[in-house]
């Protein structure tokens, strides 16, 4: 799970976890295609396939999401699902989803959450709603990296190995891999690739 929880109160994301049992994944203040904040609790196999798929690019519940306020089931959707996604969710455990949306023109924030047991109703998808718009209208999140964590995930991003990237910075791999473990955990990132993505998200390499 990531927590970045710099300004914004846990108990949002606590809330969250509490409405989608087969986990949830929050985007915050998108401008410009970046983030300030990413909290994705969604299986790991399912963020596995969706990141490999490039399925943020074709997914109809975040085409919807940048483009609507409110709230949508994912089954609603599916006429709009020409690449599968929203079946490939369902093999994934991921049965019942419901997307919810809010912001203007120039910034969004969404929400996309799953159950297994049954659809969401409509007091769920309201409640997720009031906590999107409530963490969008708040402080932004903040993440600082030092100028060697940056320089270590942009090698990483450039899709270096270890060895070679420790050698082009001047320093050991044990070193190189010290600080991708600090940036990681700056980032609230489970593995080197969400770093990489978390760090491209908000700008910082």
């Amino acid at each position: 799970m990531t927590m970045l929880l710099h300004s914004y109160a846990p108990h949002d994301f606590f809330e969250l976890a509490q409405l989608a049992p087969a986990g949830f994944s929050a985007v915050l203040r998108v401008s410009r295609g970046r983030a300030t904040h990413v909290e994705n609790c969604l299986r790991p196999e399912w963020r596995d396939t969706y990141e490999r798929k490039s399925y943020f690019l074709r997914d109809p519940a975040i085409g919807w999401a940048l483009g609507h306020d409110g709230v949508v089931h994912w089954a609603d959707l599916v006429s709009r699902d020409h690449s599968g996604v929203i079946a490939d969710a369902r093999a994934h455990g991921l049965v019942h989803g419901m997307t919810v949306a809010t912001g203007n023109a120039e910034t969004r924030s969404f929400c996309g959450l799953a159950r297994h047991d049954r659809p969401f109703t409509d007091a769920e998808g309201q409640r997720a709603l009031e906590v999107i718009m409530r963490l969008h209208d708040g402080p932004p999140g903040t993440v600082s990296l030092t100028d060697a964590q940056r320089e270590a995930l942009r090698l990483m991003a450039e899709g270096e190995r270890h060895t070679r990237a420790a050698a082009i910075i001047g320093i050991s791999e044990s070193a190189l891999k010290a600080r991708l473990k600090s940036a990681r955990l700056s980032l609230g990132a489970r593995t080197t690739a969400e770093a990489v993505h978390a760090a491209q998200m908000r700008g910082l390499i």
